[in-house]
């Protein structure tokens, strides 16, 4: 066997498995964390896989495929049905590691699976157990498990925790205090993914990402972080900081050259105050910045929740020099109606679809008639996941105007930003 099928182990039988559990329960380590994952899967191929029996091996073989390479060598899995996998995480060295471990699931699973001309879109949902519980069995575990996938399921979640297990146990007891400390210090990263017009090839914008300061002895998920925001009632406050960060360190960059429009994610909790225009105006007063400067990503299911305060909030924003994206778009509920109603500025099609569309003919279908549509109503289209030079010369011939990616740069602090742009210009002026 070559190194990669070393790699952890997928077992046949879900008998097998749960003896496997019931060893590592029994042989468990106070100072050690055993978790086990109950991954569900709602696929997008249902009907292929009814017509065509053998479809479903075929797909937990790819799937295991993808899922092989981020787990250690001591995890097990098993996969309990076409749409269900069992994955056990033993020993692991610190409770945090399980939330890098959902995490690195869930991010494995965002790319569409691409299986001849089908591409595989999965909404997974996790319930999770962990040790160390009183009395605990492996058939007990393993219902805990399943019991939190059903309530992430019914309640929209990637994931959930079994309620035995205090999810406080893996994140500090005091979350939100921590946070709001660190919103008030003005601690938080921001970091800087580049938009290149892939015509001329000149970096024409940035979005701003927020990321939990990596000197801070708590690890803090990004997820965990923007969930227990807006939990809290911390999203203005947030958004106001990465606000701060993004007119500070943009100065800098405008003092040595660099003229690019900063792109911010706006909250949907933030589009239900009608105080917001005239606070983020405020906030660019403060600075002598521009509005023109920021521009505001606004997720597409986010723009119908209250539809009349929507439009209220985005025109008057738009009124303030504001321009305006519908982000990740394609995933969300927008008809041609609401978009011709909203002050929209650009729209960015979700990765899920840039990523696949050179394996997938659905998707590559997607993308050409997103790029059309936003052409015909006058807007810019930024693709964002482009990984591949195969990808980006689709999107170019599609007239594609921006794309924002691994493929051109990941997401990068202030401080290398500038001499990112300037070797990039510099490269692609020979």
């Amino acid at each position: 066997m070559d190194t990669e099928q070393h790699r952890a182990s997928c077992l046949h039988h879900c008998a097998e498995f749960a003896v496997r559990l019931q060893q590592e329960i029994d042989n468990a380590r106070p100072e050690r964390t055993l978790a086990l994952l109950v991954l569900h899967l709602q696929r997008s191929d249902r009907i292929i896989s009814l017509i065509s029996p053998s479809y479903a091996d075929v797909i937990r073989q790819r799937l295991w495929e993808r899922l092989r390479p981020g787990l250690r060598d001591q995890d097990v899995a098993v996969f309990a049905s076409d749409n269900e996998c069992w994955l056990m995480l033993p020993g692991l060295a610190a409770p945090e590691l399980v939330l890098l471990a959902i995490h690195r699931i869930l991010t494995t699973l965002d790319v569409p699976l691409m299986l001849d001309s089908h591409s595989v879109h999965f909404s997974p949902s996790i319930g999770v157990a962990v040790t160390p519980v009183t009395g605990l069995t492996s058939t007990t575990m393993i219902r805990m498990a399943d019991q939190a996938q059903k309530r992430a399921a019914a309640e929209h979640l990637r994931y959930a925790f079994a309620e035995q297990d205090i999810k406080t146990s893996l994140l500090p007891e005091n979350l939100p205090k921590l946070v709001a400390e660190v919103i008030e210090a003005n601690a938080l990263n921001v970091v800087y993914q580049p938009k290149v017009d892939i015509h001329t090839n000149r970096v024409v914008a940035v979005e701003a990402l927020v990321r939990w300061p990596s000197d801070h002895p708590q690890f803090v998920p990004v997820n965990e972080l923007i969930e227990t925001v807006e939990r809290c009632g911390m999203v203005e406050a947030l958004t106001l900081q990465v606000l701060t960060t993004v007119l500070r360190e943009s100065s800098g960059w405008q003092a040595q050259g660099l003229d690019v429009k900063i792109w911010i994610n706006l909250s949907a909790r933030l589009l239900n105050q009608p105080e917001l225009p005239r606070t983020l105006a405020h906030k660019l007063e403060v600075w002598f910045a521009a509005s023109g400067s920021i521009g505001l990503e606004i997720t597409e299911s986010a723009l119908i929740r209250d539809l009349e305060q929507t439009v209220e909030v985005l025109t008057e924003l738009k009124g303030l020099g504001f321009e305006l994206a519908i982000d990740d778009f394609g995933t969300g509920y927008s008809s041609l109606a609401y978009l011709r109603r909203f002050p929209i500025d650009e729209l960015k099609i979700d990765r899920v679809f840039v990523d696949s569309m050179t394996d997938s003919v659905q998707d590559e279908q997607i993308v050409k008639s997103i790029v059309d549509l936003a052409h015909n109503f006058g807007l810019p289209v930024v693709a964002e996941g482009a990984e591949r030079v195969e990808t980006v010369e689709m999107l170019r011939k599609m007239g594609c105007d921006q794309v924002q990616g691994y493929y051109f740069a990941k997401p990068m602090p202030a401080s290398q930003l500038l001499k990112w742009c300037a070797d990039f210009h510099l490269k692609h002026a020979r």
